[in-house]
């Protein structure tokens, strides 16, 4: 009996080990990382070039007055954002109200007069009525110096009604041009932005002409950028969108459209490419450095990757390929390269450890560490 027990304890033990050392090796399996890769490609690709400008707003103004005058109100401060017809200052207009209300009087009086001239034209030219009848109902009873009197009485009639239409049209025209000036008194934003200088505080004097605010759009900016004449400006105007970086900030922006100045800067012989941006999700400002890759319109070949395959530390940019331990099992070596410019279907690179075929981590690289085993994972095609 004691032989059975020992032989069905050692039974047992050897049981338990198993399952031990399976459960082991199933987490230890759980523990490795899983990726996906992708092989490493050999392409001809057009070259391209990078090139450094900088933000611009799409519009700048120096907000004047076009008035003369007190300022009375300047409540906006630099920084504060503006929609397009917000106050930015108010002048006195003590003294064009009282003349726009003294303006508004002599319209009254100009038409006035008017009606005054179409009176008297009427019973001018019913005198000449009558006196003209009674010479053709019995000659000699008007003599031709009475009829002679009364047409010139009413030409001058028709003058002075000309003349008193005239001035009322000149008193009308005085009134909107007091108007105008009256509403000019009041400084408007011209269109939605932001105030970066302030010029005018309350109780300045200011004349026609000075500024009050220096106001940028928000919304649209553009990116403004100095291309050597190299490049093709044929190639850059059939292009739709370029994309813009910031790379202080991993800031990719693509663009809504371009435009190429076509003039070449005799001395640095270079043209002007502007890419026009909407600012959706980034806080771009006028004047940061951006940078742009655009092509050239020439050929090269190139190793090509997947965008996603590349990682970036302090020592600059790397991606993890797949190698082959002794007893055959996949490893994650990581392998230094240099990018040369983005295309359609992946990054254009430089790298002296990768060749063609090679198989690159592009799912799961976040977590991988260097030469840690991984588990690839089938393809979604397959």
């Amino acid at each position: 009996m004691l032989r059975a027990f020992i032989s069905k304890t050692s039974i047992a033990l050897s049981v338990i080990t198993c399952t031990i050392l399976f459960a082991t090796v199933t987490f230890a399996q759980e523990q490795i990382p899983k990726v996906r890769v992708k092989p490493v490609e050999f392409k001809n690709a057009e070259i391209r070039r990078i090139v450094t400008g900088s933000l611009r707003a799409y519009q700048r103004s120096d907000v004047a007055s076009q008035e003369s005058g007190l300022v009375i109100t300047a409540e906006r401060r630099e920084g504060q954002v503006v929609k397009k017809g917000d106050i930015l200052a108010e002048l006195d207009a003590r003294r064009l109200k009282l003349e726009v209300e003294q303006a508004e009087h002599d319209v009254q009086i100009k038409l006035a007069t008017i009606e005054q001239r179409k009176a008297e034209l009427a019973t001018y030219q019913e005198e000449l009525n009558r006196r003209t009848k009674s010479q053709e109902l019995a000659a000699g009873a008007v003599s031709k110096e009475d009829i002679r009197r009364a047409k010139m009485v009413l030409a001058v009639a028709e003058s002075a009604q000309i003349t008193a239409e005239s001035d009322y049209e000149l008193a009308c025209a005085r009134l909107s041009l007091l108007k105008v000036r009256l509403d000019d008194t009041v400084i408007r934003a011209p269109f939605n932005g932001n105030i970066v200088r302030k010029h005018a505080e309350t109780g300045e004097w200011i004349s026609p002409g000075s500024p009050i605010v220096t106001l940028i759009s928000s919304g649209v900016i553009e990116a403004f950028f100095d291309v050597s004449e190299d490049f093709s400006m044929q190639r850059l105007r059939s292009l739709k969108t370029i994309t813009v970086n910031l790379k202080e900030q991993n800031i990719h922006v693509e663009s809504e459209n371009i435009r190429v100045v076509p003039d070449v800067d005799p001395r640095s012989r270079r043209y002007i490419l502007i890419a026009v941006l909407k600012l959706k999700e980034h806080f771009l400002t006028p004047g940061m450095s951006v940078t742009a890759t655009i092509p050239t319109n020439e050929k090269g070949d190139y190793l090509v990757i997947p965008t996603d395959s590349v990682m970036r530390d302090s020592g600059g940019e790397f991606a993890y390929k797949i190698g082959r331990e002794r007893d055959g099992n996949s490893i994650a070596v990581p392998v230094s390269l240099r990018v040369h410019f983005a295309i359609d279907d992946g990054l254009c690179i430089e790298s002296s450890d990768l060749r063609e075929g090679d198989l690159i981590v592009v799912e799961g690289n976040e977590r991988l560490r260097p030469l840690s085993p991984v588990i690839i994972l089938k393809s979604d095609k397959s």
